[in-house]
């Protein structure tokens, strides 16, 4: 009897220490098991955020890009109206050449209508009528003339 108390104690004994071992090892994998949960949530959290993330990269690239297009269309807009303003330079100063050479060719042309006036009032026997009438003539084409270029004040 004696042995089967001490038996009986030592077996006690040994299933209270594997108790404990079980409850600290429950106890354990309750903590690790909480932990896992936690890092899932963390991790689904962190993957939630990394798809905002790409979403939102991928509409900034998009945004990106338009403006891009943009400003192709811009610069391309710009080198047209480039041309354009060249041409328009090259055509004024075409037409600037041209009236400066109709000016010189009408101050020629009044030059040459004053000189065959004079050599009309030089000879003698011409109608005096007539003279006045082109000196009236010239004296009407001069009020359009600039004052720099022979012109009269009206």
């Amino acid at each position: 009897m004696r042995k089967a108390k001490i038996t009986q104690e030592a077996a006690v004994k040994k299933a209270d220490k594997a108790t404990k071992a079980a409850t600290e090892a429950r106890v354990a994998a309750e903590a690790a098991a909480s932990e896992a949960t936690k890092a899932r949530k963390e991790a689904e959290s962190a993957a939630q955020q990394a798809e905002q993330a790409r979403k939102k990269a991928e509409a900034a690239a998009r945004e990106a890009e338009a403006a891009r297009a943009q400003a192709e269309a811009a610069r391309a807009e710009a080198e047209a109206s480039s041309r354009q303003a060249e041409a328009a330079r090259a055509a004024s100063e075409k037409a600037q050449r041209e009236a400066e050479q109709a000016l010189k060719d009408m101050e020629r042309k009044v030059e040459e209508a004053e000189a065959y006036l004079e050599e009309i009032k030089s000879r003698p026997g011409k109608g005096q009528g007539l003279i006045w009438w082109m000196q009236r003539e010239l004296h009407e084409k001069k009020k359009f003339m600039p004052s720099s270029k022979g012109g009269i004040a009206k």
